[in-house]
């Protein structure tokens, strides 16, 4: 679909709507819409377009001759998706009082808008404009803002594409296919944690070790073991499709929500601070090394513990994590790409049969 995104100014002017509007913009190119972003100086002719978002513009008094022209053209033009999308509501705001709100052409902001569906970014923002219009409920719908994830959080495209937001639990096992490492132990609490209902994905980083004769044969009972236990959905070998650069890893430990460390053996753990460093929950086997590292930090777990015992352990802190929780709720709530595909385009299907 070809859609307009209307306000005032564009990026790289700041500012919170145009931020909006910016990311707005790039979740429809994502999901196969042609999009431009148009402020007054570029917004005409609107002819060659299928659906029209008009930011602010219609509620807002800082161009009020451009506002009545955008109206007349919603009538104008009936069959075209016209959204009103609602961030401020300028006539019962108290700082906007001074205004001469009596003239028409400040009226028209507490007007509802001809042939325009109507959303609002918060309850706030649709409680203020039901109150200026004078409009039903049911007439003014709420869609939060929601951010670019992987831009704001400076992730590479290759560990965004992976999505990890949209999994229950995410655990990261940055390591090279060592036996002592103990990678299966990973399998076999993975497949613990999805039999108790747990949608969690196991990352590990590596590749086979080029100095280890017995890599390949490694990874190949790895893989088996992934296959017996039916986790193809639940772990990710990142490793198989190339090296990971840094900035990759750093992403990961940034999505991740804990660090699962099983070694047998270590001289040290370099990962156990790195995922310190990232605030993430470290779970790791009780190894003198790892107390020296970590103290009384770490969530620690025997080799003899059974993978049910260190599921349960997890799913005991997953539960109560102040920290992972609320990182699921604004990914499932606040995350652009999705919010466009779960409510702005039902809306763009449907915006032209709302009047």
């Amino acid at each position: 679909m070809r859609i307009a995104l209307i306000h005032y100014t564009q990026p790289p002017v700041i500012g919170g709507v145009e931020r909006i509007i910016r990311d707005q913009a790039l979740a429809l190119q994502a999901l196969g819409h042609e999009v431009s972003i148009l402020t007054r100086a570029t917004w005409q002719p609107l002819t060659s377009y299928e659906a029209v978002i008009v930011h602010n513009v219609f509620t807002m008094p800082f161009d009020l001759a451009w506002t009545q022209e955008l109206r007349d053209l919603a009538v104008a033009q009936p069959d075209v998706r016209w959204i009103n999308w609602v961030h401020d509501v300028a006539s019962i705001n108290p700082h906007y009082a001074h205004l001469p709100w009596q003239e028409a052409s400040y009226v028209q902001l507490s007007q509802p808008v001809p042939n325009a569906l109507n959303v609002a970014v918060s309850e706030v923002r649709r409680q203020d404009y039901i109150t200026a219009t004078g409009l039903p409920p049911e007439a003014v719908r709420v869609v939060p803002n929601g951010l670019d994830f992987a831009a704001v959080l400076g992730i590479p495209q290759r560990i965004a594409a992976l999505q990890l937001w949209a999994r229950e639990l995410v655990l990261l096992h940055p390591t090279r296919l060592l036996r002592r490492k103990n990678i299966e132990l990973g399998l076999r609490v993975t497949a613990a944690l999805r039999d108790a209902g747990c949608d969690v994905l196991y990352a590990i980083t590596g590749a086979p070790d080029p100095h280890q004769a017995d890599g390949r044969l490694y990874h190949q009972e790895l893989c088996s073991l992934t296959q017996e236990l039916n986790l193809a959905s639940h772990v990710l070998f990142l490793g198989e499709d190339g090296a990971l650069s840094d900035d990759e890893v750093r992403g990961l430990y940034t999505m991740a929500d804990a660090l699962f460390f099983p070694s047998t053996g270590e001289g040290f753990g370099l990962p156990l601070l790195e995922a310190a460093l990232h605030r993430l929950t470290i779970f790791c086997s009780d190894l003198p090394v790892h107390w020296e590292v970590l103290g009384e930090k770490g969530q620690y777990f025997t080799n003899q513990s059974k993978p049910e015992e260190i599921s349960a352990q997890i799913v005991q802190w997953h539960q109560t994590s102040f920290v992972s929780q609320p990182r699921r709720h604004l990914w499932h709530r606040h995350e652009m790409v999705k919010i466009c595909q779960e409510h702005l385009e039902p809306m763009l299907a449907t915006a032209n049969q709302s009047t």
